[in-house]
Order: structure tokens, then sequence, then C-alpha cells
């Protein structure tokens, strides 16, 4: 598939010498010209939107993550999601609404994942408020909100149906050409996810089991986040490949900065993993400058 950034350089210098061509002498093009150009740029377009339905098709669902961190066995934690009453926060920005609406997606998969239904419902009626501020409402319309509240009993329907009401979110954002907001919904979801994935592991009480039982529970937390390093190369290339603004810039610097940081904690920890190093531990320590990391990520996109 060809690369995004060479599909916009082609928009740019294909609009350039539109212009050229136009201002520069009175001939006009033929109808078939313009019907080939037309096919061009719709041609570039939609290999565009083809690499974002891949790098969304890649990433895990809102719900997948916060059912991971279920099933190790690791408690309920209200205190890590991110306050329903910050919403109101955003109204006013809608790179901010993009990002926190993808954080409470992963955070209605958190609270539905051990039953917190009741809370799980007013996140999703924030997430209708977020929606509408970015233009996209119907994703969250009232026959969605009614089925939402009809299977608040069924953990897997309500996983079901908040995935499916991001991808939604993110189709319509799709057919109105407002790809920047589709990949910021995609960034808020990831980091909310890993966010969910190291606070568990970082605020499990040191002294409730004894070193070794701990460490069976803790370590397919960590691998949960160890297996995140895809899904964060993939969507820091996405963010890349589109037009840049100031919000999609310190993003990006961001997620770059977590590339590193897995790139240097997590040497060799593939190769490690398979030839079961005995002197491997798969625990927090090794994700120490990873938490922390994600930590202030997080903190600068809720705040």
């Amino acid at each position: 598939m060809m690369n995004v950034r060479h599909i916009l350089n082609f928009f740019a210098v294909g609009a350039l010498l539109f212009l050229v061509a136009a201002c520069g002498d009175d001939k006009k093009k033929s109808k078939g010209e313009l019907e080939a150009e037309a096919e061009v740029f719709e041609e570039a377009e939609n290999q565009l939107i083809e690499e974002i339905d891949k790098v969304v098709h890649d990433m895990p669902p809102p719900s997948e993550v916060p059912y991971m961190l279920m099933a190790t066995g690791a408690d309920f934690n209200a205190d890590i999601i991110n306050p329903v009453e910050n919403a109101k926060k955003y109204y006013n920005s809608a790179d901010k609404a993009a990002m926190n609406l993808g954080a409470y997606a992963s955070d209605i998969g958190y609270l539905s994942s051990y039953d917190q239904v009741q809370d799980a419902l007013k996140y999703m009626e924030a997430s209708q408020k977020l929606a509408d501020q970015i233009g996209i409402s119907s994703a969250f319309e009232l026959e969605m909100m009614e089925r939402f509240e009809k299977n608040l009993g069924n953990k897997d329907s309500l996983a079901n149906l908040i995935n499916y009401a991001m991808e939604v979110a993110e189709q319509k954002l799709e057919e109105t050409d407002r790809l920047q907001m589709v990949a910021l919904v995609l960034s808020g979801s990831y980091i909310e996810g890993l966010y969910l994935s190291v606070m568990v592991l970082d605020t499990y009480p040191e002294d409730l089991l004894p070193e070794e039982s701990k460490n069976l529970i803790l370590e397919p937390i960590v691998r949960v986040i160890i297996d995140q390093r895809k899904s964060l190369e993939d969507i820091t290339q996405l963010l890349k490949d589109l037009e840049s603004d100031p919000i999609i810039a310190d993003v990006i610097a961001e997620f770059d900065i977590l590339k590193e940081l897995y790139k240097e904690d997590l040497k060799n920890i593939d190769e490690r993993i398979k030839n079961q190093d005995p002197t491997l531990k798969l625990d927090k320590e090794l994700l120490v400058d990873i938490i922390k990391e994600v930590k202030r990520i997080r903190g600068e996109m809720v705040q």
C-alpha cells in the first residue's frame, strides 16, 4: 500500500500544479482530463482511508484491554479512570473532545468489565456529548443509548456496543474527511487503555500476597503492556502521515518519546521470553520508565 505521506505530498503537488496551470494560460482542460484528475484524487483519498482502516483494525477495540485486565484477577479501581465530570472541560476544543471520547470508550470498557454498569451508562451519556462537540452525535444516537441501557446486566453486550459505537464514530469522521479527528480518537483510546494497564500494575498492594503469588497475578498485566508496542508504532505513523496541527504535533512528540522508552527498556525482550531467559522477571521494575511516561502523557490528555 502506498505510504500515506506520499499520498499527501501528491495532493499538495497536484494542487499546486493545478493552480499554476489555471493562472498561467487561458487554455481550458478537456472534460476527459478533468475526470482523470478527479479519479486520481479520489483514488489517493481512498488509499488514505484504507490506511486508517488498517490501523483501526489492527488496534485492540476499546473493551479489549480492560477485559484482559479484569481477566487477570486484578481488583476494580475507580480512581484510575478519567472522571466523568471532566467531560465539560473538553467542550470548547474539538481536539480535546476527540481524544477524551477515545479515553472514555476505554473507561466504559473497564467499567463494563467489572459490572459497574450504572457508571458505564453515565460515561456513555458523557461520550454522547463529546461526540456532539465534534459533529458525530449520531454515533451515540437514541437507539444506541437505549440498547446500552437495556443490556446493563450483560457485560459482553456492553463491550460489543461500545466497540460498535466507536466504529460508527470513526466511520462518520471518515465520511466527512476529518481524518485528523479519527487519529485523535484512536490516540485517546490507546493511551487510556495503556494507562489503565500501568495503573493496575503500579497500584497493586505490595504486601497483599507473597512475592511469588503476586508475580503470577501481575505477569499477565506486564505482558499486556509489552504487547501494546505494535499499536503504538502504527498509530504514531498514522499521526505523522496526516496533516499536522499543534495538538497532533504534541501527541506525536509524546508518542515518539514513549516509543524510545519501549525500545530501550524492552531491548531483546521477545528473544528473552522466547528463550525462557532465567534472569528475566516480568515485573513492574522492567517498565519503570514506561509507566512514568504513560502517566505524564495521560495527565496532559485529561487536564
